[in-house]
């Protein structure tokens, strides 16, 4: 998978409050420091005990937001996110090619997608640079068909790096730093991993995501 690379604390703190509500490390390499602390829940949000001891998923204790904006407000409180767009280009390059037009045909694919990952809605921000730093933005209506459709690209791609952030309804990807991610962990997200040959670092948290094969962990490389 290719690398994708404030508002006031007061609006920050409301969005997670309404509905308790998560960037790739260093130039949007995805080799992260991996210092997110490996603590449980993130602070504004319910905390639940997860897949360590009531069969339910890590992602029961995670961030959820009401709409688009929310996702965006928590991109926001851990980076920058700039030039809000709905742009195809810029939402699914990576997790679904590149787009040069708009024809049928390009219109069919990304439906399909949609229907594949389970997006209900998506979007994008740029970071520090307009041309490098594409954050993407998804809303997700079933979290365990997004994490299928993952887990059979990632494993397909190769990649073992963390890539993507989930929280209970909504995945984003930071082409950023590593401390932007670890920020956006601690707003609420896990990062998804669905490589076979990934083991976070002793100390990081490794949970069952509900598609198996797959792990949540705080660790951002």
């Amino acid at each position: 998978m290719h690398a994708v690379r404030s508002l006031t604390t007061a609006a920050i703190v409301l969005a997670l409050a309404s509905t308790a509500i998560a960037c790739s490390g260093n130039g949007g390499t995805g080799q992260g420091g991996g210092h997110a602390a490996a603590s449980g829940a993130p602070q504004d949000a319910t905390a639940d005990p997860g897949a360590d001891g009531n069969s339910r998923t890590a992602e029961s204790g995670l961030g959820k937001v009401a709409d688009m904006n929310g996702v965006a407000e928590l991109v926001k409180s851990a980076t920058e996110c700039n030039g809000f767009s709905r742009d195809k280009d810029d939402t699914f390059t990576g997790i679904d090619g590149n787009y040069d037009d708009n024809d049928a045909a390009v219109t069919a694919r990304i439906e399909a997608t949609n229907k594949a990952f389970s997006i209900k809605d998506h979007a994008s921000c740029y970071g520090e640079s307009a041309i490098d730093n594409v954050h993407k933005m998804m809303l997700i209506d079933d979290m365990a068909t997004f994490e299928a459709a993952y887990k059979k690209y990632q494993r397909s791609d190769g990649d073992t790096h963390t890539r993507y952030f989930v929280g209970q309804n909504f995945a984003v990807q930071l082409n950023g730093r590593s401390d932007e991610e670890e920020a956006l962990v601690r707003a609420g997200s896990l990062g998804i991993n669905c490589s076979p040959n990934f083991v976070p670092p002793a100390g990081f948290r490794s949970e069952p995501a509900q598609a198996d094969g797959c792990i949540l962990t705080d660790y951002v490389g």
